[in-house]
């Protein structure tokens, strides 16, 4: 799963930055000085003691506090080391706020640093993250180099949503919740996100973080199919049922010309054997979308499982006749068998409602390209409860039948 959020650096925004780190005017200490002219020689551990020197004298000397920021950040991009460049942008991080903190007419200035130093962090972690298509080592160099552009801009939820991408491009999920959360929190509001770390909560036990992280998303997300549907398996490996139930209850009499609603709460009524409520659901999804193939599919589905609980009931009243024939009088044999003759022609009905959603179905999924082998299955089953008995053999291939003898 080799995924990425690629985000745009605005080439104006760093112009920006490279004219005002040049204009760095004149200072009245001697060791600032110095250190001006030893960034320009890329001499940058000997600008550092210049500049240490410098608040040595006077802690809150900004522009030398400023300037140390700009040194750290071209000694980190001059440093191949990973860990080495990260302990570096930290370092000037923390000069840099102390500069705003002690001059905020620097904040300008400053931030336009930080742009600078964000937009090349992320850069590297672009880089390592493209490197890990072949080295897999190197998507933990990503998350590395995203999650220090989150330390740089905090607000950023481009760099977390990588660092957790990377982390999971790496086979590292349980390093990937927090990255995914800190992105929220930054104000990310994309799908994926969501589902990316409900699936997380729900891996590691945090189920209910997981369904109300969905439930947000589905608000937000009407629409989206696969939140919604993850949403649904959040409700049922958590067995809560019916609260998934009356939520789409709510939501089909809120937005009754909903397919999407129509057809999870249709698909959830034939779990709990609300066939007759489901029947309608879906086939109110259908009258939306005449090409709605899994509701044409859940359709079919909810006549064959009537039919087996027919075929239950019918298996049930001939055990007992047999069982009790003995002590019955011949009429009351006969109207015990009328009860069974008369559900088994109930079965063949319900068996021969299904096949029409069912051929639907089979037809809008290979038209699509998609995998028809379970509705050829079910199709199959029903053609040969209601005797046809070619058209099942017509599709025993594509049910996965043709070399079992079934």
């Amino acid at each position: 799963m080799v995924v990425m959020k690629r985000f745009p650096i605005l080439l104006s925004l760093l112009l920006g930055v490279f004219l005002i780190a040049g204009a760095d005017g004149c200072s009245s200490d001697p060791n600032v000085e110095g250190a001006k002219l030893d960034l320009r020689n890329q001499d940058y551990d000997r600008a550092l003691q210049n500049l240490n020197t410098a608040l040595e004298k006077n802690p809150s000397n900004s522009e030398a506090l400023e300037l140390k920021g700009r040194v750290l950040s071209e000694q980190a991009f001059a440093t191949p080391d990973a860990d080495q460049h990260i302990a570096l942008i930290h370092d000037m991080i923390a000069a840099f706020q102390t500069a705003m903190q002690v001059d905020p007419l620097l904040n300008e200035s400053v931030t336009n640093s930080m742009r600078f130093a964000y937009a090349s962090e992320f850069t590297r972690g672009i880089q390592a993250f493209n490197r890990g298509k072949n080295d897999d080592t190197e998507f933990v160099v990503a998350a590395k180099y995203f999650h220090t552009a989150g330390d740089i801009f905090p607000d950023s939820s481009g760099a977390y949503v990588n660092e957790g991408y990377a982390y999971m491009n790496a086979n590292q999920p349980e390093n990937a919740m927090a990255p995914f959360e800190n992105a929220i929190k930054a104000g990310d509001i994309e799908p994926d996100t969501y589902r990316f770390l409900a699936g997380l909560y729900q891996t590691y036990n945090r189920t209910e973080e997981g369904i109300a992280l969905l439930e947000k998303a589905s608000e937000m997300y009407p629409e989206n199919i696969d939140v919604q549907t993850e949403l649904l398996n959040a409700y049922q490996v958590a067995g809560q049922i019916d609260k998934a139930l009356e939520r789409y209850k709510d939501a089909v009499v809120r937005e009754p010309d909903n397919k999407l609603f129509r057809y999870n709460y249709g698909s959830l009524l034939v779990q709990v054997e609300r066939y007759d409520e489901a029947i309608a659901q879906l086939e109110a999804a259908i009258a939306l979308d005449g090409d709605y193939s899994n509701a044409h599919y859940n359709l079919g589905a909810a006549y064959i499982n009537m039919a087996v609980d027919v075929n239950v009931q019918v298996s049930d009243l001939d055990d007992k006749l047999r069982a009790e024939r003995g002590g019955l009088s011949r009429a009351e044999i006969q109207k015990r068998e009328a009860e069974i003759d008369a559900l088994v022609e109930r079965r063949k009905e319900l068996f021969g409602l299904a096949v029409a959603p069912l051929e639907q179905a089979k037809t809008l999924f290979e038209a699509a390209g998609e995998d028809a082998s379970g509705v050829c299955q079910a199709l199959y089953q029903s053609y040969v409860q209601v005797n046809e008995v070619e058209k099942a053999q017509s599709i025993s291939e594509c049910a996965g039948y043709a070399d079992t003898g079934k």
